[in-house]
């Protein structure tokens, strides 16, 4: 399995194999993109994001998923533990857990994240958690529809333009999309109006049956997250000849600083590159953020 893309679309396709320093450079420079706009949205995101501790922030790992690489990068602090480790892990109602996608999950530790969600805590899971997560600790909210897709990209639509866990998704200069591994899990809701589709497809719906890409759900006192695919791009697609240009183009068009600009020309990474880990990077930040105000 292989991450998310979130990438521009127009004509004919390149494919990119990034290493992963220079993905990690993309998420550093993404960073400091992010935490600029958040602090001329609010300075409290930034004394939030600065604030952080290890345990407040937890890492369950997985066989394919990389969130704590995008963590790292980010510079947010988070203590990773293993799957069946979560059984005896404390958790408590200021986290946020990441579940990294595997091809399997201890029943008792889904359990014991239900418990968690309920008590107030954040969960977000990625891809085959749905099953192995998802419909062990949540039933009836949403469902794999057991029609794998195929490695794809797929045109997005942001439902909820006023959210603002998702502005990173807006304000591109060409309709936004989804890059799927091949065995990725289509997400069925099951619960209408529980569960909120934050980013649908059309075009995923046609090839695949269903339309949710991101979806969240309150249970108890606590949220949760899922989204098809992953979060750590471990290759770039690109069918806009503008995204094979250097990152510093990106960071001109997002209004960024001179001082940002500059550190970008000195990188090798590419527009299509910061594209995807700052859409990336914006939205992690966003839902720590989210989860440390509700909690003060």
């Amino acid at each position: 399995m292989r991450s998310v893309t979130i990438l521009c679309i127009v004509l004919s396709v390149w494919f990119a194999l990034p290493c992963q320093a220079q993905m990690d450079e993309a998420y550093r420079l993404a960073n400091e993109m992010v935490r600029e706009k958040l602090a001329r949205e609010d300075t409290a995101n930034i004394r939030i994001l600065d604030g952080l501790k290890t345990s407040d922030v937890i890492v369950v790992d997985g066989s394919y998923d990389h969130i704590h690489n995008v963590l790292e990068s980010l510079k947010i602090p988070f203590a990773r533990i293993g799957q069946h480790d979560l059984l005896k892990a404390k958790l408590e109602p200021h986290q946020t857990v990441f579940v990294n996608c595997s091809a399997s999950f201890p029943n008792g530790a889904a359990r014991k994240l239900a418990a968690f969600v309920a008590a107030g805590g954040m969960l977000i899971t990625t891809d085959w958690a749905l099953t192995h997560v998802i419909e062990a600790a949540f039933p009836n909210t949403i469902a794999y529809n057991r029609v794998p897709t195929g490695d794809d990209v797929v045109r997005i639509e942001v439902t909820d333009r006023k959210d603002s866990l998702l502005s990173g998704f807006l304000d591109e200069k060409a309709a936004p999309v989804w890059w799927l591994e091949s065995s990725s899990y289509p997400i069925k809701v099951l619960d209408k109006e529980r569960v909120k589709v934050l980013i649908r497809s059309a075009e995923l719906k046609q090839k695949y049956g269903e339309e949710a890409v991101v979806v969240s759900f309150d249970h108890g006192k606590g949220t949760v997250y899922h989204m098809i695919s992953h979060f750590y791009l471990q290759r770039t697609e690109t069918r806009d000849q503008r995204q094979t240009l250097a990152a510093s183009e990106y960071f001109k068009d997002k209004g960024a600083s001179s001082e940002k600009i500059r550190k970008a020309e000195a990188t090798k990474v590419t527009y299509g590159e910061i594209q995807s880990a700052n859409t990336s990077a914006d939205f992690v930040s966003r839902m720590i953020i989210k989860q440390k105000k509700k909690i003060k």
